[in-house]
């Protein structure tokens, strides 16, 4: 069974992070997140699939899967946020 008192700690790291931006919107937060740890890590969770274009020509298209990302590894990416935050 996983901690419960990661999911406060988690929060309270997203609330910091968004208090320093609070013209983000919430989704639009997260997506910047997972973009930036991606970037950070080797493209990490970085899919890439085919997809038709308007003119039914075949390209490459890529989307963000974190869902096996651990919570350990989020929270300190999101301290690491922090403190660069702090930093500049």
């Amino acid at each position: 069974m996983r901690e419960k008192a990661r999911i406060q700690r988690v929060l309270s790291l997203i609330d910091v992070i968004w208090q320093q931006q609070p013209d983000v919107r919430f989704n639009q937060l997260i997506s910047n997140l997972q973009h930036m740890y991606s970037a950070q890590n080797e493209g990490y969770g970085k899919r890439i699939m085919k997809e038709q274009n308007f003119l039914g020509k075949e390209v490459d298209v890529s989307y963000l899967d974190l869902f096996y990302l651990e919570d350990t590894e989020w929270e300190a990416f999101l301290e690491t946020i922090i403190a660069k935050g702090n930093r500049g």
